[in-house]
């Protein structure tokens, strides 16, 4: 291969990896985030999920959401925060979680292997996160991610994170055996 071919097929592969969650979206015919899509990945994390012990009066093999969301996400991953970044703009306090999949659990689209979500003042993880930055970083969860079309016609993901636990694995089993 030449230089310039060898050039060129890195340059490819780099905008690959930028794109992440949504490389795949052009491929596809994408939701606009709205109405039950806002419930099922509305950008939180769950409290369970970084050790604070709520009472917890369902299991996760009961949570229709947690099922739908599943069976309707693009993927459901076990994920490692790789980093925790803040920073304020106009719109207020946002912070972008990169995250590392470490094993694909459902889903037809998985993001790539290391992508970013957002959290920004309307999310209901923005407390969580101003709580616990630092220390997410190397934590592992369950993430339910999927990709909308935003009205200016570009893609934005959408993610829920639960426990990374027994209990929350079986039930999204259970939940891929019954989707097929």
């Amino acid at each position: 291969m030449t230089r310039s071919a060898l050039g060129l097929l890195a340059l490819a592969a780099l905008l690959a990896a930028a794109c992440g969650p949504g490389a795949n979206a052009a491929n596809r015919p994408l939701p606009t985030y709205a109405g039950h899509a806002t419930e099922l990945f509305d950008d939180a994390l769950e409290p369970m999920a970084v050790g604070l012990d709520l009472e917890q009066t369902s299991s996760p093999r009961s949570d229709p959401l947690l099922r739908e969301r599943t069976q309707v996400g693009d993927a459901t991953l076990r994920v490692r925060v790789s980093t925790v970044t803040s920073k304020e703009e106009d719109s207020g306090l946002k912070y972008l979680i990169g995250l590392v999949a470490l094993e694909k659990l459902a889903g037809p689209y998985p993001p790539s292997e290391e992508f970013t979500v957002v959290v920004d003042r309307r999310s209901p993880a923005i407390g969580i996160l101003k709580s616990f930055e630092g220390r997410l970083v190397g934590k592992t969860f369950i993430a339910f991610v999927r990709t909308f079309v935003r009205p200016d016609g570009d893609h934005e993901v959408h993610f829920h994170l639960a426990p990374d636990t027994k209990p929350v694995l079986v039930a999204v089993k259970e939940a891929t055996a019954k989707a097929n």
